[in-house]
């Protein structure tokens, strides 16, 4: 094995290190382990081993969230168990609406736009009765 080779074998193991006690975040892994953020994206790329192991120190924190989930529901703590069951059960158990709007009759919905205009009176003139006075200030 090259020196280079041997080297940066090193400092993967550092970086993978640091990369696992920093909860997978890259930029403080990459600070521990003296390396530029490049460099941890070019061994992604390069080498399937260091890839791999990433992805194994990630999948390791999936299982640990999993986990604190599952504890937090044996807590019956409402939020873990809404978040579990709108993920696992989502036709039974949803945040969200899907519905479709039509308009009369079931018809294409009408859009139109309201526009609000302001016309301030002339200096000696009376708002007519029908209309209203609008402060622009207040307004």
């Amino acid at each position: 094995m090259a020196i280079t080779e041997r080297t940066n074998r090193t400092k993967k193991d550092l970086f993978l290190k640091a990369y696992e006690s920093n909860m997978g975040h890259i930029s403080k892994a990459c600070g521990a382990s003296n390396i530029g953020r490049q460099t941890y994206y070019d061994w992604i790329e390069k080498d399937p081993k260091f890839k791999q192991a990433v992805e194994n120190i990630e999948e390791g924190f999936i299982d640990l969230a999993e986990c604190a989930l599952r504890k937090n529901i044996k807590k019956r703590m409402q939020r873990a168990i809404e978040f579990y069951l709108c993920n696992k059960k989502k036709g039974e158990y949803s945040n969200t609406f899907k519905g479709e709007i039509t308009g009369a009759g079931g018809g294409p919905v009408e859009i139109f736009e309201i526009i609000k205009t302001y016309e301030q009176p002339k200096q000696n003139e009376q708002p007519k009765s029908n209309q209203q006075t609008i402060d622009p200030k207040t307004d």
